[in-house]
């Protein structure tokens, strides 16, 4: 008998099957990165660009990226293609918005992986604005005399009753209450009140 079902063959994207790099990851270029053979067939606008991205200070992040073996005439998908891969890397100019305008595209090797799992990515120090501004805290009075309704003690320890505020119970006494309890009126046995709401088939 043939099955009503039909075959999905499916794959995914994984970080090592596409270079060691993913969309949206934050990566750094390895050291001496300006001096590798990539720039020698490439016109100093592409070197002088990803001399700038270096040096901008901002986090890099994955834009995309592209196998080095395209597919051709439309034969399959290009993203597992070969093992060599170019990254396109774009600048973030704010927590997830990003300057597409300065994207390059460089080889993999160029780069590598920055994991700050299970933290946030660091914030760099070209966005953080030192306003010089030490405040000094102090304890909040919790004065219960006054009406202003935002005071701790108002906002915690006191309800609104009638219009009015009032204490109430606000604290833990450590002993056991017994709730009352009693069995179903014509039913002092559990079992027989529970069995009329079983199936009886």
């Amino acid at each position: 008998m043939d099955k009503k079902f039909l075959k999905i063959y499916e794959s995914a994207l994984t970080r090592y099957t596409r270079g060691g790099f993913l969309t949206s990851d934050l990566v750094k270029f390895t050291d001496n990165a300006l001096r590798n053979d990539f720039f020698k067939n490439q016109p100093d606008s592409v070197k002088n660009a990803v001399k700038e991205l270096i040096d901008c200070g901002l986090n890099l992040r994955v834009k995309n990226v592209k196998s080095y073996f395209p597919a051709v005439m439309g034969a399959g998908n290009p993203d597992y293609n070969g093992t060599s891969f170019n990254v396109e890397v774009v600048p973030e100019i704010a927590p997830g918005k990003f300057d597409y305008q300065r994207s390059v595209t460089v080889p993999a090797v160029l780069l590598n992986h920055v994991d700050t799992y299970p933290n946030l990515s660091p914030v760099p120090d070209k966005l953080k604005y030192d306003n010089k501004v030490q405040i000094e805290p102090k304890e909040v009075e919790t004065d219960t005399t006054t009406k202003a309704p935002f005071t701790p003690a108002q906002q915690q320890q006191m309800s609104d009753v009638g219009g009015k505020l009032s204490k109430g119970d606000r604290s833990l006494k450590n002993v056991n209450v017994e709730i009352p309890s009693e069995p179903a009126k014509g039913h002092s046995d559990p079992a027989s009140y529970t069995a009329n709401y079983l199936p009886k088939d």
